[in-house]
């Protein structure tokens, strides 16, 4: 009799943990493991590898575009590097939370360090650091957007985009101290219409492509010192 209710107590006990890994593990266990596994494990997908939108004239998220707020970013960085040939990673990850695909303004080489006001990705160094700022690196915005600067992510779905900063760019002058914070933002302004595949004539279902239109911002995260100055 009581092995056979040590063995219920198992059955349920693999039940509750199932339906936890059911109910929680699409949110929280990417992140564990990212948490756990830097560099090796990330959160999502990179942006880069999602794909383009094709005709947003026809084929939209009725749930995406209903949505008011989908976006959530999270930074992470690496420790400041100690020798000349190190690399400042600074991982950002986009997060949609709504229960439909959305579309969002990203060019992998625009994501830019500061703030020129135009629409995409970038990361914010406190204090800014004017010197490693590449504003230049992304235009102004275009009264249309190209389906090739969009990215489609479907609910609940994360992706994931690193800016790499050579340490001889802060190296120098001690540009960047521990204990400075960065933040990640995605901004946008853009609504135009949809552009229709070459031959197609039909009347468009959608007035526009969609796009979410605001700003939203991760947390400020703390840069740590390199692991050799921390044993200095």
């Amino acid at each position: 009799m009581r092995n056979l209710l040590q063995l219920d107590n198992r059955i349920v006990g693999i039940f509750l943990l199932v339906m936890l890994l059911v109910i929680a593990g699409p949110q929280a266990l990417p992140r564990l493991l990212s948490d756990t596994f830097p560099g090796i494990v990330y959160e999502g997908t990179p942006c880069a590898w999602l794909r383009s939108p094709e005709d947003r004239s026809a084929h939209q998220s009725l749930l995406g575009r209903a949505s008011t707020s989908p976006f959530e970013l999270r930074v992470q960085t690496t420790p400041i590097p100690s020798s000349a040939d190190g690399i400042l990673s600074i991982l950002i990850t986009l997060t949609n939370n709504s229960l439909g695909t959305v579309p969002f303004v990203y060019v992998p080489n625009q994501v830019i360090i500061g703030d020129n006001n135009t629409s995409g990705l970038g990361i914010i160094f406190d204090p800014p650091q004017v010197g490693l700022q590449t504003v230049t690196a992304r235009p102004s915005d275009p009264a249309t957007v190209s389906n090739a600067n969009l990215r489609l992510l479907g609910p609940r779905q994360r992706c994931v985009h690193t800016v790499e900063i050579p340490a001889g760019n802060i190296l120098v002058g001690n540009i960047i101290s521990p204990g400075d914070t960065v933040r990640a933002y995605y901004q946008n302004s853009l609504q135009s219409a949809p552009s229709s595949p070459p031959g197609v004539a039909a009347t468009p279902i959608y007035p526009d492509q969609g796009l979410w239109i605001g700003r939203v911002e991760s947390d400020p995260v703390a840069i740590p010192a390199s692991a050799s100055a921390v044993t200095e």
